[in-house]
């Protein structure tokens, strides 16, 4: 056993998403690939976060913040399960305008992404989800945060693209996140906003999280989590 300074240390074995399967041979995330930009990979990975907070026990709902054709809500409502509720935000009118945080490839895609809350239910229908368990809130975050939230979230999807709706997602949702509760940035790696918004969060109420990665883009960690120690 390695010692460091006097001290024996266990080796700390990374976290790592299961993968049963090839993602990419899953008949569910090729019949969803109409509904999202996402590639089966990330759906699996965003699948299996569910799936890991079912286990542990962690109280509340599943809420997701950019939800476009519903194809990334479709694999939560998939994992809902129990009395879970699966609460999707989205103005549905294409991608909002951007700030200087943004980066400078942002802008030319303002106004993309057009979908509508039927795409969502399609979707919700492919993956065999309750759609009576679905929640749909129409609108830019800045009216629809204002409506009545869950009480408790277990998981929490960011998919906001820029700073200004990124942090307002974090601000939000993230004092209903429970302890062990999964908070997923979909664009972490992709976006200079997004992360930029992560930085100023963690910065202004003093979090530090346990941060971790899928691929080159998406982020993720679980509140409180302080170690990956067994």
């Amino acid at each position: 056993m390695p010692r460091w300074f006097g001290k024996s240390c266990k080796r700390v074995e990374p976290v790592v998403v299961p993968q049963r399967t090839d993602p990419a041979a899953d008949p569910l995330y090729a019949a969803l690939a109409a509904h999202t930009f996402a590639v089966p990979a990330k759906l699996h990975n965003l699948r299996s976060l569910a799936a890991a907070v079912n286990r542990a026990g962690i109280p509340g709902d599943f809420v997701e913040c950019g939800t476009y054709k519903g194809g990334s809500a479709a694999v939560l409502g998939a994992e809902l399960g129990g009395a879970r509720r699966l609460w999707l935000y989205d103005s549905f009118a294409g991608m909002p305008e951007t700030g200087a945080l943004d980066g400078d490839d942002a802008g030319i895609y303002v106004g993309e992404g057009v979908a509508s809350p039927q795409d969502v239910l399609d979707a919700l229908a492919i993956a065999g989800a309750d759609p009576a368990k679905a929640i749909i809130r129409q609108g830019w975050f800045q009216d629809s945060f204002t409506q009545p939230l869950p009480g408790s979230v277990a998981l929490l999807h960011c998919d906001a693209d820029w700073y200004d709706s990124c942090l307002l997602v974090l601000e939000t949702f993230y004092p209903l996140v429970a302890e062990g509760g999964c908070v997923v940035l979909d664009d972490f790696g992709y976006w200079e906003g997004c992360r930029e918004a992560f930085y100023a969060f963690c910065e202004r109420h003093h979090e530090r999280p346990l941060l971790e990665r899928w691929g080159n883009d998406q982020a993720y960690w679980h509140k409180g989590r302080k170690h990956n120690r067994a």
